[in-house]
């Protein structure tokens, strides 16, 4: 059990619980094992789960591949549509972190009258924490370090290597700021 504020604590049935009543409701009770419950603070913890899901396979080109999924008793959506929806997602979470970076020097430049030297992202987000910029952000939504590059004396370009983890490639998103 995971423990938290005031000594309470979650049990693996109030966790089968909350994952069964989420708002797919695809879930019903005998699809859901919580095989263990970790507190993550306080507030939150993580339950550590076998699901019930079923996973439609077709041949191509000699091989089984997997088509669609679906977890419990909810619809068959394609594995295809899935990773683009969650990379959709990942690439919204990366540019909205880049705005925060790029709101924190805005108010480091408004408060000091330049922007921040840097040589390279670390040293520019160690300029911007915690004062101007909490929580702490140097990672993508893929895990990947930010970097950013001194375009001029007034433009900052903030880049994520995008999905594929690799700089100067298409899927790169980027913010540049001119202050």
């Amino acid at each position: 059990m995971a423990g938290g504020c005031g000594g309470r604590a979650i049990s693996k049935k109030s966790a089968r619980s909350a994952i069964i009543g989420s708002p797919a409701a695809v879930l019903e009770k005998n699809d859901v094992e919580v095989l263990s419950i970790t507190s993550a603070g306080a507030d939150e913890a993580i339950a550590e789960t076998r699901l019930n899901a079923a996973f439609r396979l077709v041949r191509k080109d000699g091989d089984w591949v997997v088509r669609e999924i679906r977890l419990g008793k909810g619809q068959w959506e394609r594995i295809d549509d899935v990773v683009r929806a969650v990379e959709q997602i990942k690439m919204e979470q990366t540019r909205e972190l880049l705005a925060k970076v790029a709101a924190a020097i805005d108010a480091y430049r408004q408060k000091s009258g330049r922007l921040p030297d840097f040589k390279d992202y670390v040293s520019l987000t160690d300029s911007l924490h915690p004062q101007f910029m909490t929580p702490l952000i140097r990672e993508d939504a893929w895990a990947h370090p930010l970097a950013a590059v001194r375009q001029s004396p007034s433009t900052i370009l903030l880049i994520s290597a995008g999905p594929d983890g690799k700089p100067g490639t298409p899927d790169d998103i980027t913010l540049t700021r001119t202050y």
